[in-house]
């Protein structure tokens, strides 16, 4: 089957899921037009609820995934999902010790628990199945997703370092939030690739598994956010 047929489906039902969760008092209209579900008012009112824009350097590491296969594929795969878990490992602590809404704090807990189980089973993997480290599999993707990895670890840093400047509370909660959708969204795009083909089946459950989370937490997230009148 084309792989990647594969995965636009893959990501077009990302974008499903997005919009089938989004707040329904959300509805976007161009500049100086008025919407029926909303005014402009409106709008200005909730933006600081809506979750932050997926990076579009995340949709074309998943086509770069998309032309890779056997090791190449893992290799390129855990290069990036180590450090991008644990970016997430970092603002979901941020959110442990600054967050205040119970519901929240505990995502934060769940994800600190089981991406950092990922960490573990990635790094022995890599060096079980193919006798690297998490830097040495860096140098050996391709150019192309290398270049891909430092511009979404760049991205990635700067929207920790944003987290870090709001202060704790009630305001605290909704900006991890809205860095955790689009993060947990690439992260999805991460996984599909090895989800359908990688070489071994361990990789096949462990990124399966690790959709399932993400997407769950993404409905949840975008629930909770849609409960805020602030």
């Amino acid at each position: 089957m084309n792989t990647s047929i594969v995965r636009r489906g893959a990501v077009a039902a990302l974008a499903a899921l997005a919009l089938a969760t989004a707040p329904a008092a959300t509805a976007w209209s161009a500049p100086g037009q008025v919407s029926a579900g909303a005014t402009t008012a409106e709008q200005r009112k909730t933006a600081h609820l809506q979750p932050l824009p997926t990076s579009p350097v995340a949709y074309r590491f998943g086509e770069t995934l998309a032309r890779l296969s056997g090791k190449k594929l893992e290799v390129t795969f855990f290069a990036a999902i180590i450090p991008h878990h644990r970016a997430a490992i970092e603002m979901a602590r941020l959110e442990r010790e600054r967050g205040t809404d119970a519901r929240i704090r505990t995502h934060a807990e769940n994800i600190i628990a089981n991406q950092r189980h990922q960490i573990g089973q990635f790094t022995r993997w890599l060096k079980e199945w193919y006798g690297l480290t998490p830097e040495q599999a860096r140098q050996q993707a391709p150019q192309e997703a290398r270049q891909e990895i430092a511009a979404m670890e760049k991205e990635v840093r700067r929207m920790v370092a944003e987290l870090r400047k709001v202060p704790a509370g009630e305001r605290f909660d909704i900006e991890f939030v809205r860095r955790m959708i689009p993060h947990h969204t690439s992260g999805i795009i991460e996984f599909l690739e090895p989800q359908s083909r990688a070489d071994h089946s361990q990789l096949k459950v462990a990124a399966a598994s690790g959709i399932n989370t993400q997407e769950t937490q993404i409905v949840d997230f975008r629930t909770w956010l849609s409960e805020q009148t602030r």
